[in-house]
């Protein structure tokens, strides 16, 4: 498993602000990890990518 910690690479400051955490599992599979709070939210990256397309598909 590695954990990739996900920066916002288009801002100004020296060191970028921390978005969330990629976890990529020895399967291939993604998750995205937000800190709420005081837990860990885990999503799956396919979940994200299913509702991203929906709404671009739903744009055009």
């Amino acid at each position: 498993m590695i954990k990739q910690p996900i920066r916002n690479l288009s801002s100004s400051k020296t060191v970028p602000e921390r978005l969330f955490d990629a976890i990529v599992h020895e399967d291939g599979k993604v998750e995205i990890e937000i800190k709420q709070k005081n837990n860990l939210l885990k999503v799956p990256w396919e979940d994200i990518l299913y509702q991203i397309d929906k709404a671009v598909k739903h744009n055009k």
